[in-house]
């Protein structure tokens, strides 16, 4: 699963061996630490401290118990408070995070255009 939130961005996956642990994971630094900072104590205690790896996909990762990341993802919806994403996390500046989530938008935008294009075509419709 991926997140993209004000907090960060997110990719979650079944840990291979726990099976009620997730492995959480990320591409900047302080994501993860900001939605470990989101979580209620007792909850951040069941979580593992967030590791730097080099020889990964993901850069930043943590252990985290799947009923806290679902508690998490939930909060981070009851917080919503923007009327439009791209604004609402935009830095002011060319940032690293402001260019993938802008390359990310613009990536789902022309993939959305390309299939409603070839559904268009394929109902003989070429507008």
């Amino acid at each position: 699963m991926w997140i993209f939130c004000k907090l960060g961005f997110f990719s979650a996956v079944q840990h291979r061996d726990k099976p009620d642990i997730l492995l959480v994971r990320g591409r900047f630094v302080g994501d993860l630490e900001r939605l470990l900072d989101s979580l209620s104590t007792e909850d951040h205690e069941l979580c593992s401290p967030v590791t730097e790896t080099s020889n990964a996909d993901y850069l930043y990762r943590m252990e985290m118990p799947k009923h806290i990341f679902a508690k998490a993802v939930a909060e981070i919806a009851e917080e919503i408070d923007y009327g439009n994403f791209k604004d609402s996390v935009h830095e002011g500046y060319s940032s690293p995070r402001d260019a993938a989530y802008m390359g990310c938008w613009a990536e789902l935008r022309h993939g959305q255009e390309t299939q409603a294009k070839e559904k268009r075509r394929s109902q003989g419709k070429w507008g």
